[in-house]
């Protein structure tokens, strides 16, 4: 005879747990039940799957602390009237702060306190040096009079001298040494903090910095910002696998790189998503040269390196406007003008002129 069937929800499976043998609930008990159906009907009405990643976009948007994230997906949901798993994906990407920033700081306080160890050892050896000039002259005042103690008394001193003299360098000894390793751990970890690690391009922290910089020099105006999207990337991995998927990212990234030059910085916003500033271009000029890096990419038919299975040609989306005032309004804009981009068909550089043009 067949097992029966359960009729319950696996979201009825996944907290039943929770109930007590008595089949009763506690209140904060009731409350995690009841938030679980609210992050499953938010899931449900969006069509989106239980993911680890989904689950964790729905409590924080439903928690309604996380303004960033909130506002992230009302602009999606404005723009497309829907969310897909892998807008879900970008919101939280750009959304989860990291714990580098911590470990900045706390490497710049301990290299402070070295700093200050090493300037407290300076200070010993400075009243040292003192007690010692005190002590001669004290001595030389009795030399006349009381010889032997006056010789004690240099004597001593001396050795108190020499004693504290070798004491304060083995302390300077080690504080140097353990300073140059913070000050290599430091550089090492503001390199982690602003480089990617897959594609060496600086990520998103490591990219605004440069553009923070490059805003600061006003020779290099005007400025152009784009957001750039690999096409039917999720199909690459589900196809190929996550190994040929970073290859596919090291490879775009370096095409970029390469491509636009020194007066773009190119970097990596997050999964297949890239960044670029242009300087001294507007958004019409960087984005024929943007088009002419899409075209040249889109010429090249890709073989996976361990199966030798054809990939096929590799193509990005990608939104383009002029960087005037607020960065992060440039970004916004960007952003959508790159969902413009693949609205329309995928494989092309949207700008405002010509998304106004398509719309007409």
């Amino acid at each position: 005879m067949n097992a029966p069937v359960s009729l319950h929800s696996p979201l009825d499976r996944l907290t039943s747990w929770f109930r007590r043998s008595d089949g009763t609930e506690s209140d904060r008990v009731a409350q995690y039940r009841l938030r679980y159906e609210q992050v499953g009907a938010l899931l449900f009405q969006y069509g989106l799957e239980p993911t680890t990643t989904n689950f964790d976009f729905a409590s924080r948007f439903l928690d309604g602390n996380d303004t960033a994230l909130i506002q992230a997906a009302q602009t999606v949901l404005e723009f497309k009237g829907k969310l897909s798993d892998r807008d879900v994906e970008r919101i939280v990407e750009r959304c989860t702060p990291n714990d580098t920033p911590d470990k900045l700081d706390k490497l710049t306080r301990q290299l402070e306190a070295k700093v200050a160890e090493c300037l407290g050892a300076v200070g010993d050896a400075s009243a040292s040096t003192s007690a010692y000039s005190t002590a001669l002259g004290e001595a030389a005042g009795q030399m006349e009079n009381e010889p032997a103690e006056a010789y004690r008394r240099l004597l001593s001193a001396t050795l108190d001298v020499a004693e504290t003299t070798r004491r304060i360098g083995g302390r300077l000894e080690r504080t140097r040494e353990d300073t140059k390793r913070l000050r290599a751990d430091l550089q090492r970890a503001v390199r982690e903090a602003e480089e990617d690690h897959l594609t060496c391009l600086p990520n998103r922290r490591g990219f605004f910095t440069r553009m923070e910089e490059a805003l600061a020099r006003t020779d290099a105006a005007p400025f152009a910002l784009a957001l750039c999207d690999i096409d039917n990337f999720k199909a690459i991995n589900d196809r190929h696998g996550h190994q040929t998927g970073d290859r596919v990212l090291r490879f775009v990234g370096r095409t970029l790189s390469e491509f636009l030059g020194r007066r773009v910085t190119v970097g990596r916003y997050g999964g297949e998503e890239f960044i670029c500033l242009f300087e001294g271009s507007d958004a019409e000029d960087a984005a024929d040269t943007l088009d002419a890096c899409r075209a040249r990419l889109r010429e090249r038919m890709l073989r996976d390196q361990t199966t030798d299975m054809p990939i096929g040609r590799i193509s990005f989306s990608a939104g383009v406007t002029t960087v005037t005032g607020d960065p992060s309004e440039a970004l916004r804009i960007a952003d959508e003008l790159l969902y413009a981009a693949k609205h329309a068909g995928k494989d092309r550089v949207v700008t405002s002129t010509s998304a106004i043009a398509s719309a007409a």
